[in-house]
């Protein structure tokens, strides 16, 4: 997969002057490096560096943007749409059958495309989607006590979340293989730094450790405990926050959005099996009843990288997680399952089995468009890229045009970078 360096556009109330300290830096195609901003003037696209000088974008390799601000997806992020060889959008796949595709993007676009149009479609930041949950049915395979409950109120994404509201409510949730190299994601709500309520997600061990690694929210922070090193707490904002816990051998981490909660070390032979949400009266009493909410549960397990294969021009393929691969006839595929007709008749998988699904390519798929930009999906997930022309900036953000998604107005929070393909 391609580096690109980081980036966020800043836009001007008038394009023709530079009224903020901040600078990004363009790269031209000698290796040279520039200080400045990006402008455009009706259709007309240059960079103004510090010493006053406009350089066409023409000239540029590529242009790098500083970080601004914490980016959260706008829908769940399990799968990855390939539009060509290097295009990508991380999303949601809600359903596939024998001509359509529809897919939810990490800006919260719902996208249809006809299959032909589409390289194929994989796993999220080089790993399995091993379990998600959405809460949008039931608790039935969760362990509960004290009458947890869903609530269709409020939720990330979908029908409904999990909410959190009187001490001794919790629920737990085990899978299937332990977790060596893994990560663990959810998005959690609270009610604020009023809340009376404490919060607790602990990280349940094999074997098993008398003090969980834990995730604490209360009294408008966030924290952990029962870990070798802490870097908390971070102060607790309104709206949804992505937490995360990576699993290596040797260590665990904890995120919150960008940044790190603590760490400490795992024994060469534990894993991780279950996660464990609770409320408890908090220390620090607030003037109203405590709630959280926790939504989009997810695991992925890290697997090796493998370069993606070529596709067939009048097969459909089933890439597995070993590296195999079926041939057939892809009918249908939704965020549980793919379904393949093939000479041994039709079979089911799992997405936790497939590493991608490619379709037919009787002809090759070729992006038209000379300049690529690249943006964050979400806090620690890789950038997605398309290819596509700029249009205009809208408020803060870039506004560009792709012949597939159409048009497209990216944050600028959410941008990254942008790239001349071609010279």
């Amino acid at each position: 997969m391609p580096h690109f360096c980081k980036l966020v556009f800043l836009v001007l109330a008038t394009f023709a002057t530079v009224k903020s300290a901040r600078a990004d830096d363009a790269v031209d195609w000698s290796g040279k490096v520039y200080r400045g901003k990006l402008l455009v003037k009706g259709e007309t696209w240059s960079f103004l560096n510090e010493q006053g000088k406009m350089i066409p974008l023409r000239e540029l390799s590529h242009i790098r943007f500083n970080k601004q601000s914490t980016v959260l997806s706008k829908a769940p992020l399990t799968r990855v749409l390939h539009l060509s060889a290097d295009e990508q959008v991380s999303g949601l796949l809600q359903r596939l059958d024998g001509k359509k595709v529809a897919f939810v993007t990490a800006w919260g676009q719902t996208i249809s495309l006809d299959r032909t149009q589409i390289r194929g479609i994989g796993q999220v930041a080089g790993s399995l989607v091993a379990w998600h949950e959405d809460f949008d049915t039931s608790l039935n395979a969760w362990q509960i006590e004290g009458k947890p409950k869903l609530d269709p109120a409020r939720a990330f994404f979908g029908k409904s979340s999990l909410l959190l509201t009187a001490a001794g409510q919790r629920a737990e949730r085990a899978w299937k293989t332990p977790l060596r190299e893994a990560t663990i994601r959810f998005f959690l709500h609270d009610s604020g730094p009023a809340s009376g309520m404490r919060c607790t997600i602990a990280l349940l061990s094999k074997p098993p450790r008398i003090q969980p690694p834990t995730v604490v929210v209360e009294a408008g922070a966030y924290t952990c405990i029962n870990m070798q090193r802490t870097f908390g707490p971070v102060a607790a904002t309104t709206g949804w926050h992505l937490f995360a816990a990576e699993i290596s051998p040797g260590r665990l981490r904890v995120f919150v959005d960008d940044d790190c909660l603590g760490e400490t070390p795992l024994d060469d032979a534990a894993t991780i099996q279950s996660i464990r949400c609770g409320a408890e009266a908090g220390a620090k009493l607030g003037k109203e009843h405590g709630k959280v909410w926790i939504d989009e549960v997810s695991v992925t397990w890290r697997v090796p990288v493998l370069s993606w294969p070529n596709a067939s021009k009048d097969q459909d393929v089933v890439w597995l997680e070993h590296g195999e691969q079926l041939f057939g006839r892809i009918v249908k595929a939704d965020s549980e399952s793919v379904t393949l007709d093939a000479k041994f008749g039709m079979r089911n998988l799992a997405w936790a089995q497939v590493r991608g699904i490619l379709f037919a390519q009787p002809n090759a798929i070729t992006p038209p468009e000379p300049i690529e930009v690249t943006f964050r999906p979400c806090a620690g997930f890789p950038v997605d890229r398309l290819r596509v022309k700029l249009i205009g900036w809208k408020g803060t953000a870039l506004k560009v045009v792709h012949p597939l998604v159409g048009e497209l107005t990216l944050e600028s929070e959410r941008l990254h970078g942008v790239r001349n393909v071609a010279k």
